[in-house]
């Protein structure tokens, strides 16, 4: 599939984030490239450093730790599985993390709870 590189416009919420995991399942298949979810994590951490009295729909500390995770994991899959010379082959959108990950975060987010 052909991915777009514009970022994702989604609120960040604790639904969007498992949508977004669930998309990550998908692989090629997706809607959206993993390095568009990794970014739309990077900027769901942003968003909640940049404005910590915000009202999340879900725990603070455990969306954002695992909004992180991602970023972290995303980094440390690129270090380890590519060289520099590999990363200027192709773009980062091409990259395709594991479904494992995918699995697990999408398992760790369904165990947040919710404020209601």
């Amino acid at each position: 599939m052909a991915w777009l590189d514009t970022p994702i416009e989604k609120p960040y919420t604790l639904r969007n984030l498992a949508d977004l995991l669930s998309q990550g399942l998908l692989g090629s298949m997706s809607r959206f490239s993993h390095f568009q979810i990794v970014e739309w994590c990077s900027h769901f951490v942003d968003e909640y450093d940049m404005s910590p009295d915000s009202e999340l729909p879900l725990t603070p500390t455990a969306a954002i730790a695992l909004a992180d995770d991602v970023v972290v994991q995303w980094e440390l899959f690129l270090a380890t599985q590519y060289t520099l010379d590999d990363l200027h082959k192709f773009t980062l959108a091409d990259v395709v993390l594991p479904k494992s990950y995918f699995e697990q975060w999408l398992n760790q987010v369904l165990a947040l709870p919710t404020q209601h």
